[in-house]
């Protein structure tokens, strides 16, 4: 049976998430904030963490300093794309269940990776492999735009596109306003209409 932690910001969250890692595994301890997790996973032997409310930069973190815990994170699917980036082992529906953690936990024992299926057609989009939907022609669009889309799809502003993507304020505004003008739109929702109906982005 693994080790498991368990974060919640919220303490009703925390026991309810208690009570599923007894279910399927020993409860080590649990943390409401991000420097009790780090401090109790530099103390105790952790193997899994189940998370609810822990974001894709932390988890990058946490993961850097402690390959050997497996993370599975409780989330919606717009986040779903940045944590399995950050290296997560599995994101699950908020409402998950214990059978559904306690599987997601065997297939991450055996070095596998569960993820949600939106998140898998983002990454799809990034990687230019996903096909064209429909009959109309899709524009040429670079890898950066590719990414650049993505993070529009997720409602990011040109600043959190920057500070995501590593790149100026202004070279972001450059991106979308070349993806407007490629795919013919007026408006980042018109862009958005289209880019989905040729498979460029799923919405």
């Amino acid at each position: 049976m693994p080790t498991i932690a368990i974060f919640a910001v919220e303490s009703t969250r925390r026991v309810d998430l208690e009570r599923v890692a007894r279910a399927i595994g020993t409860l080590v301890d649990s943390a409401g904030d991000v420097v009790a997790l780090r401090r109790l996973l530099e103390r105790r032997s952790v193997e899994v963490v189940v998370t609810d409310g822990l974001g894709a930069t932390d988890v990058a973190a946490l993961a850097a300093d402690h390959s050997a815990t497996r993370f599975l994170v409780l989330a919606d699917g717009d986040e779903a794309t940045d944590l399995v980036l950050a290296g997560v082992a599995a994101v699950l529906p908020q409402e998950a269940d214990s059978e559904t953690i306690g599987a997601a936990l065997v297939l991450a024992g055996q070095d596998l990776r569960l993820l949600p299926r939106s998140a898998l057609d983002r990454l799809r989009v990034l990687a230019g492999a996903e096909p064209v939907a429909s009959s109309e022609e899709a524009p040429e669009l670079t890898p950066r735009e590719r990414e650049v889309l993505a993070a529009m799809a997720d409602g990011a502003s040109n600043k959190i596109i920057a500070r995501r993507l590593g790149i100026s304020f202004h070279t972001a505004k450059f991106h979308v306003a070349s993806i407007l003008s490629k795919l013919d739109a007026e408006t980042r929702t018109e862009a958005l209409a289209r880019a989905a109906r040729l498979g460029l982005v799923m919405l």
